[in-house]
């Protein structure tokens, strides 16, 4: 994507303060501007380029990206100025497209009116993760809780622009997605098993730049853009293995080739590799998922998301002590993720070492107050005892069946925890699993 050192040959800054950086990049015709939003997982800092940066260079595409510190959804005072500095940079264009990716998609449509953007592209965007507008959204919940919502960025969004919307409903984006239509009269396209973010997916079939180049020139049609994806799907490792992913128990040899097939026809896509190995150790062939795997973390240079897969499936392989040694390197790449540290006292608690994982789930309660997952592993790794098998690892104890019983109220599921896969076992793109939007 380039260095920050390549950007600033060519680029010039609008606004800068603690919080959000606003860098102009022009690089095609100055009547067409791309106003580009981070997504998740961006990091701290300003020292990357911006969203998008490296393909609008190369196609020529005039730019300017909004860059906020961290991952706090834009939620800064000064956001109103920093917007103000986009419109007036691009007052007098023809066409002004504001973009993002999940994060980025939510503030592509929050802001569109803002910066007096004529087109929208918002991918798998959130609605809003604020915790009193969506309570039952749990993928973000450490970040939610964190950061001080502003009531004029939760309520419902006013856009003005023409919205490109595109989801994949079939997964937690649908809440979002349908709220989005509610809210602007429309209708989004929608892509089923297509992951999020859905920016993946149409990347992989090389939809992502005809996407942005035709809203930007003004000649997009979405029902056609739609029937092309969707028509590209069969033959992709993405889609695939998504549907595989969703297949109930009693069709696991369907999933199955569904899964291979995925990696048949992508064999490069981790997405799906990752998808068949989980299918592999749902019904006990280990070996090839961990081969699979270990591929994969190798491939990808041992990126975070799939050592933690790679840990997953050794304790279903029943290898907890390899799966322990991969916890120590997955915690010695970040310290402050509450999942990561519920994932890792789970696995030392499977190992015995029960100080260690009570000092981990510590971590992660502290992380993330009012977590009810980590609560109820706080008190089973407290007043329980592991089982000597298995990788559910708790004996019910006398003394935790009564804390559990005075609990009964604080520990009960919410309706969308009773559908979430337990913390261990989630889903690649799910964030609380390692992955990101």
């Amino acid at each position: 994507m380039g260095s920050l050192s390549e950007t600033a040959l060519d680029a010039d800054e609008l606004f800068r303060s603690d919080d959000v950086v606003v860098r102009r990049v022009p690089a095609g015709p100055s009547d067409r501007w791309v106003v580009t939003f981070d997504h998740y997982a961006i990091g701290p800092g300003f020292d990357r380029p911006g969203f998008g940066e490296a393909y609008l260079r190369s196609e020529g595409i005039s730019a300017i990206h909004v860059m906020g510190r961290s991952e706090d959804w834009y939620q800064y005072p000064d956001m109103a100025s920093a917007l103000a500095t986009v419109r007036a940079a691009t007052a007098g264009a023809d066409r002004v497209v504001t973009y993002g990716s999940s994060m980025g998609g939510y503030a592509a449509l929050r802001f569109a009116d803002a910066v007096g953007a004529t087109d929208t592209v918002a991918l798998s965007p959130q609605y809003s993760i604020d915790p009193r507008v969506a309570p039952h959204e749990l993928r973000w919940t450490q970040d939610a809780k964190r950061i001080r919502w502003r009531p004029d960025l939760s309520g419902p969004i006013s856009c003005s622009a023409r919205p490109v919307v595109i989801f994949d409903p079939t997964g937690p984006d649908r809440w979002h997605g349908e709220r989005i239509e509610q809210d602007l009269g429309f209708r989004a396209i929608r892509l089923p098993y297509t992951a999020h973010p859905v920016t993946t997916y149409l990347a992989d079939v090389g939809l992502l730049g005809p996407l942005l180049t035709e809203v930007l020139a003004g000649v997009f049609d979405a029902p056609s853009f739609q029937r092309q994806a969707r028509r590209r799907r069969a033959q992709n490792g993405i889609y695939l293995g998504e549907l595989a992913a969703a297949q109930p128990q009693r069709k696991a040899s369907t999933a199955l080739v569904l899964a291979r097939r995925a990696v048949e026809v992508s064999p490069g896509n981790y997405h799906a590799q990752v998808s068949l190995a989980r299918l592999l150790s749902r019904e006990g062939l280990h070996d090839e998922a961990l081969t699979i795997l270990e591929s994969v973390v190798q491939a990808s240079e041992r990126g975070l998301t799939y050592v933690v897969d790679l840990g997953n499936a050794l304790v279903l392989a029943g290898r907890i002590a390899d799966a322990r040694v991969i916890v120590d390197e997955a915690l010695s790449r970040t310290s402050d993720v509450a999942h990561l540290h519920a994932w890792a006292a789970h696995i030392c608690w499977l190992n015995h070492e029960k100080t260690t994982a009570r000092r981990l789930i510590r971590r992660a309660t502290m992380l993330d107050p009012g977590n009810t997952p980590y609560l109820r592993a706080l008190i089973d790794y407290y007043f329980g005892a592991p089982l000597s098998t298995g990788h559910r690892g708790v004996r019910a104890t006398p003394w935790l069946r009564l804390v559990r019983w005075v609990m009964r109220e604080p520990l009960k599921p919410n309706a969308s925890e009773r559908t979430t896969r337990p913390f261990f076992l989630r889903r690649r793109d799910d964030p609380a699993s390692g992955g990101a939007s």
